[in-house]
């Protein structure tokens, strides 16, 4: 659900345009093929933003079910490939631009998960971790840094604890800490920015469900996100499993139906997505 942020805020409420904050919008509500369609008809090919967008909605696409689609696994990869284009043309990276080429290579790194491609996606990492680095300490002065520190600090003492093998190639990256990498997520929980604070409470729901096995706590932040995109099948599924954890189980069968009725009467999605999002629940 990582995606990327337009700087350019206004009276400190948001880093997006209109047009950009459209395209989340629908993203969330999961009208993927609508913010394609706002994407493809943006002609300011010069912005890095735009083919990044383009890479998020195909990206979105991918994880509802489309994960060997040659269409949008393409758009994907050449999404990423063109924002990159555009920023090594920069002698200097504004913090803006920093934030930027840390996503792209967030996003490549998550594809290569994806696909169980390890060896790919450590090498992905360590092609940005000199920008990650340049990035510590700028979070005040641009917020959405806070973002991407925090999840370096977290996840980097996670799998340091976690995984005692790994711990002689972490040594050669920048020292994590997860007290640190929490603080930082639920800094921007606070956050004007509506993005923000969706995407902050998204990955505090996962650390918190996943990882932390704290299941009241990620329900509180699925709750948020529930309220705010109601629409988001992503964000249901992970409800349904919160509140099954919880023992909930009249809310569980009520939810479960909703979920149901509405991942079949999704306008946006195809029969093979549908399938997909009904399957996620025979996981839980």
């Amino acid at each position: 659900m990582l995606t990327m942020l337009k700087p350019t805020q206004v009276q400190g409420q948001t880093y997006f345009t209109e047009k950009e904050n459209a395209v989340f919008k629908n993203i969330y509500s999961y009208r993927m093929l609508t913010a394609d369609s706002l994407v493809k008809a943006e002609k300011n090919l010069n912005d890095a933003v735009w083919p990044l967008l383009s890479a998020n909605v195909a990206w979105s696409e991918i994880l509802a079910g489309h994960l060997e689609n040659d269409q949008w696994n393409e758009q994907f990869r050449t999404g990423l490939k063109e924002s990159k284009k555009l920023l090594d043309k920069k002698e200097d990276l504004s913090d803006e631009e920093l934030f930027y080429f840390i996503i792209i290579h967030a996003f490549k790194t998550r594809h290569e998960l994806l696909n169980n491609n390890y060896l790919n996606a450590a090498s992905d990492l360590n092609t940005c971790i000199g920008q990650i680095s340049d990035s510590f300490g700028k979070e005040e002065e641009y917020e959405p840094l806070y973002l991407t520190s925090g999840l370096y600090y977290y996840f980097i003492a996670k799998a340091y604890d976690d995984y005692k093998w790994l711990r002689p190639y972490l040594l050669l990256y920048p020292k994590g800490d997860s007290k640190k990498g929490l603080s930082y997520l639920y800094k921007l929980t606070t956050s004007s920015d509506v993005f923000l604070k969706n995407e902050s409470n998204y990955f505090l729901m996962r650390i918190y469900y996943d990882l932390e096995k704290d299941y009241k706590r990620a329900e509180m932040h699925a709750r948020y996100l529930l309220k705010y995109s109601p629409d988001n099948l992503i964000y249901r599924i992970y409800y349904l499993k919160i509140i099954e954890e919880l023992g909930q189980s009249e809310l569980y069968a009520a939810e479960r139906l909703k979920y149901i009725q509405m991942t079949h009467g999704s306008p946006q999605l195809s029969t093979e997505q549908k399938q997909h999002f009904i399957s996620l629940l025979d996981e839980e």
